[in-house]
Formats: structure tokens, sequence, C-alpha cells
């Protein structure tokens, strides 16, 4: 019997560390037709190595025009892009070019904790939805891959690999 309370425990535990381990964004929440500045927050997994990249795709379904990304002395940001089918509204006017993501080479990271990424200023947001979710991969030193893909389906619980959501306000 303790040997069973004790596995149960320990699995509770587990999933407990599971749940928990995502990709921050902040803020979380943002006005539909403008553009706002975000912040992503990783938590680095590897407890004796740190993040040396992290891939942030944007959402496809609902394209962003613009993506400045800042740089620090830890971390260096390449803005990729993509032609769009039907033109968007951009900073400059109408547009055929998307944000497809941003990639930031550098650390690594300290290996204890989250830590923030240089802010991005993206937009104009999307005023047709209500979420927006960024899919991020995350490449430690040692070369192994957290993928942060996976998208919460309406009423159910978290997944394991929950990607960041920026919810749009009207």
């Amino acid at each position: 019997m303790l040997v069973l309370v004790g596995g149960v425990a320990a699995l509770v535990g587990l999933m407990v560390a599971t749940a928990a381990a995502h990709v921050e964004i902040d803020p979380r929440s943002a006005k539909g037709g403008t553009s706002t500045q975000l912040v992503f927050s990783p938590l680095n997994e590897e407890s004796d190595v740190g993040t040396v990249k992290v891939l942030v795709q944007f959402p496809r379904e609902y394209p962003i025009a613009s993506a400045v990304a800042q740089s620090d002395a830890t971390w260096t940001p390449t803005v990729k892009t993509r032609k769009v089918a039907k033109a968007i509204h951009g900073p400059d006017g109408k547009t055929n070019r998307a944000v497809d993501q941003i990639i930031w080479d550098g650390g690594p990271s300290p290996t204890d904790g989250a830590f923030d990424l240089p802010p991005v200023t993206i937009g104009p947001l999307p005023t047709t939805t209500k979420r927006l979710y960024f899919k991020v991969v995350q490449t430690y030193a040692n070369g192994h891959v957290d993928r942060w893909i996976q998208l919460r389906a309406p009423g159910a619980t978290g997944p394991e690999f929950p990607a960041p959501v920026l919810r749009i306000n009207k």
C-alpha cells in the first residue's frame, strides 16, 4: 500500500511539473487592430545547460504584417516573412508579406527558471479572432529540443506542451 501511495505521489508530481512547463507571453492580451509589444519567456528545463535558440512561429491563419524584434547582449533576432495570397493591412498600407517566424540565437540562457527574450513589437493584430497561438521551439546547448506547439481544444484540459496564446480584445 505504501509503495502504491508513493507511486501515485510521484506521478502527480511529474504531472504538475509537466503542466507548469511552458512559455509565457506578456502581456497576455491586446486590442485587435493595434500593434503591441510582446515578451516571450521560456522556462529552461535542462538543469545543466541553457537555451541557445528560440524559434517563435507566427499564426498562419491570422497573418501579422510586421514584427520588429529587439536584440540584447545575449540574443540576436532574425525575422522571417512569407508571402500571403490575400493582401493584409500593414504599418505602411496593404502588403502581401506576413511574419512567418522570429528566431532568437545566442545564449546560453540561465540554467534555472524562466528567462525573458528581448521584446518584439508586432501588428497590426487581427480583429477576426479571439486568440493567437504562437508555436515555440526551444533548443538547448546539449541539442535537446522542446516543442511548445500544442493548441488547447475548447473545453479540454491544457495540453502537455502548450503554445503560448495572446488573447485579442475588441
